[in-house]
């Protein structure tokens, strides 16, 4: 089994330049990070192609909520019971306004990530969804107000090192 740990030290310091350039701008043509680098495209190109078959890097368009009208960005914690934990998280990945959905452990089980139209829309789904969701013992809404940092990816990592496979006992 290959471990973060294993993926990390095989990677050398090209990789993680190349991997830094990236996150910057993840649209830079193979030429442009070739000359800023200093090495050929062909090696751009064939160690973008072994991070992304390790998994260490994913390429993905990110929405921009609010231009797509969605004027709510809410989180909710919720408690429940622990031996429905799995049909509950499982179903609320269904939903289309769920944008994330995480397991998680202190006072709260399960979190989600939501975007809405408008305030009424979140709580119809808190009152007419959640509500209704066996399993569901307790829910807490905390709504964004302004969001100063949002590095796309930063809980990938939890799924890259195996730590977010990880089951809860009942």
């Amino acid at each position: 089994m290959i471990t973060r740990a294993i993926l990390l030290s095989a990677m050398d310091e090209l990789d993680r330049r190349l991997i830094a350039e990236l996150a910057k701008d993840a649209r830079q043509s193979s030429a442009e990070l070739s000359r800023k680098l200093g090495v050929s495209e062909t090696t751009i190109r064939r160690r973008i192609q072994h991070l992304e078959a390790q998994g260490i890097i994913t390429f993905t368009a990110i929405l921009n909520p609010a231009k797509l009208g969605y004027s709510i960005i809410a989180i909710i914690a919720l408690e429940v019971e622990l031996g429905k934990i799995d049909k509950i998280s499982e179903s609320l990945a269904e939903c289309p306004n769920v944008r994330y959905v995480s397991l998680c452990t202190g006072n709260h089980d399960i979190f989600i990530g939501t975007w809405f139209h408008s305030s009424s829309e979140l709580t119809q789904f808190v009152k007419d969804y959640l509500a209704n969701v066996p399993g569901i013992r307790k829910s807490e809404t905390f709504v964004i107000l302004d969001v100063k940092k949002d590095e796309v990816g930063w809980l990938r990592s939890l799924e890259q090192s195996g730590q977010g496979n990880k089951k809860r006992a009942a």
